[in-house]
């Protein structure tokens, strides 16, 4: 018998979730940064318009996560630092942040931890044919279950009758939300990575890290390899939900073809990561 109050995902999004757009002016710099031949003073200027985009991009910079080694002081400094390619990462990192800013503690350290495996798992050379830098890497990670912010903010009811599935019945946080909702948070946040007009590496992977048949083939190896980072950061103390279930299909492994020996080498680098974990955490204030 289906659930008086699940829904199918054009229902949902027709009649219950309003989706958040990007801010004019993280569309207007994507727009901006996909043309080779744009200004950069043209970009800093378009980022210092926003005031919020703006802080939170130098306090990225200026974050023991860059690493730079040397204070930026203006937006025009970190537009002539970091080139195009960070700068585009560093709005979408701002803007989920700010999406993410009232969300609880638990999920946000996930989101955060999520970035920095990702980011791990590129740096060891783990997903083979990636083409991004580790910075969009980090990107892929945070946003990976921006849906549950989503269903948080429309359907809290509903949410709380997903968590107690889970912690009744032992079954997957996504399993639970398609028994109770009829959508995963899987889905809706591939929705929303289309809405902002992401890649479709993104799209996919983020509607694939928990159910490979739900992405394109191409992409199955990086919608894999973000269930593993997913499953790394649970298994180190920051899952999304207490109650969570941190287990694993072993086809995640195949799929992303990573070797059990490359772990230690990805958990290191991990670790070594997490010193700027807290720091991260205070760009969502």
């Amino acid at each position: 018998m289906v659930p008086e109050n699940e829904f199918d995902i054009d229902t949902l999004l027709d009649e219950v979730v309003t989706l958040p757009s990007l801010p004019d002016s993280v569309t207007k710099l994507t727009e901006m940064l996909d043309d080779p031949s744009c200004d950069m003073k043209d970009v800093a200027a378009v980022i210092s318009s926003d005031p919020a985009i703006a802080l939170k991009t130098l306090r990225l910079v200026n974050s023991a996560y860059y690493g730079l080694g040397q204070e930026v002081t203006s937006v025009d400094h970190a537009t002539v630092l970091l080139g195009a390619k960070v700068l585009k990462n560093l709005a979408m990192t701002a803007t989920a942040f700010d999406c993410m800013k009232a969300s609880a503690a638990d999920f946000l350290t996930h989101s955060v931890a999520c970035g920095l495996a990702m980011k791990s798992l590129v740096l060891s050379g783990c997903i083979k044919g990636f083409v991004g830098s580790e910075d969009e890497a980090f990107t892929y990670g945070l946003i990976h279950d921006i849906g549950k912010i989503i269903l948080e903010e429309y359907l809290p009811d509903e949410c709380a009758e997903v968590g107690a599935l889970v912690e009744d019945e032992g079954i997957p946080w996504y399993k639970a939300e398609q028994q109770v909702i009829g959508v995963d948070h899987a889905e809706l946040g591939a929705r929303l990575a289309q809405k902002w007009k992401l890649t479709s590496a993104v799209v996919n992977a983020i509607r694939g890290h928990h159910d490979l048949s739900m992405c394109a083939e191409e992409h199955r190896t990086l919608a894999a390899s973000l269930s593993i980072a997913n499953q790394l950061c649970g298994l180190s103390g920051y899952a999304a939900h207490p109650k969570n279930l941190l287990d694993i299909d072993p086809e995640m492994y195949v799929a992303a073809d990573i070797k059990p020996d490359a772990l230690p080498g990805v958990t290191n680098l991990y670790f070594d990561m997490r010193s700027s974990l807290d720091e991260l955490l205070t760009l969502a204030d």
